[in-house]
């Protein structure tokens, strides 16, 4: 149990780490249009409340979240090359 609440915590503490960093980034450039491309590229969640549905957003790309659960898995670090996979593979979808 205890292997399993570290390995939560420790996922966790590395998306808020790279949360915090973006936020930091967003406003050392001084994005404030929800047209920036700093803003766009990044992933985003919006919940529908016409169709209860959550879309998931990243540049131009617009899907329909699915609930898909991968586990709890271990991260060992979040980079902008990190980010750039994610944007490179939500373009190909």
């Amino acid at each position: 149990m205890h292997d399993l609440l570290r390995l939560t915590l420790s996922s966790l503490i590395v998306q808020n780490v790279h949360s915090r960093d973006l936020i930091e980034k967003l406003a050392r450039k001084r994005v404030n249009g929800l047209e920036d491309f700093e803003w766009i590229c990044q992933m985003r969640y919006y919940f529908m409340q016409e169709n209860q549905t959550v879309d998931v957003r990243m540049i131009t790309t617009v899907l329909q979240y699915c609930n898909e659960f991968l586990g709890n898995t271990g991260r060992l670090v979040i980079t902008s090359l990190t980010d750039r996979c994610y944007r490179t593979l939500m373009s190909a979808l």
